[in-house]
């Protein structure tokens, strides 16, 4: 269970730094400014994160996973608030999209620790690893350092 506890630490962090938006054609940021601006936010929501204690109980999960929801609600907001170039705008709709996949299975996640039910916990730790990969690819893909970084 150590081990599932460590990886959903990391899980929890990546969904944050995975990154996540929307786009609009008039105040859209250039390339260079939206790159800045979305790393910026990760670092600093990931540095929030990073703060809390880490679990290492069930127990110690829940009030983790309680702690870090809102913590990701702020960072994805902050992020969803940046306007991309119409070249970046797909992709970064598309990772928001994956961010908010990810955030409502970190709630499920959220609930099957308050049930204590060990075997939905393990499947939505695979799931979140699962589309957290995608939204890292993209965040890389469209040049973001901070946001879309593996270091679980």
């Amino acid at each position: 269970m150590r081990r599932e506890l460590a990886l959903l630490v990391g899980l929890l962090t990546l969904l944050l730094a995975a990154c996540g938006g929307s786009s609009s054609e008039d105040n859209s940021l250039t390339a260079d400014q939206f790159r800045q601006q979305a790393d910026s936010i990760c670092r600093q929501y990931e540095g929030k994160i990073q703060a809390l204690a880490s679990p290492s109980s069930l127990d110690d999960l829940g009030d983790f996973v309680d702690q870090v929801i809102p913590i990701i609600e702020e960072g994805n907001g902050k992020l969803a608030g940046l306007q991309p170039p119409d070249d970046l705008a797909d992709d970064w709709d598309r990772a928001m999209e994956l961010q908010d996949q990810n955030l409502g299975v970190a709630k499920d996640l959220q609930q099957a620790i308050r049930d204590q039910d060990t075997a939905r916990v393990q499947e939505l730790l695979q799931k979140l690893e699962e589309t957290d990969a995608k939204s890292n690819q993209i965040a890389r893909s469209i040049g973001l350092q901070d946001c879309g970084q593996t270091n679980a």
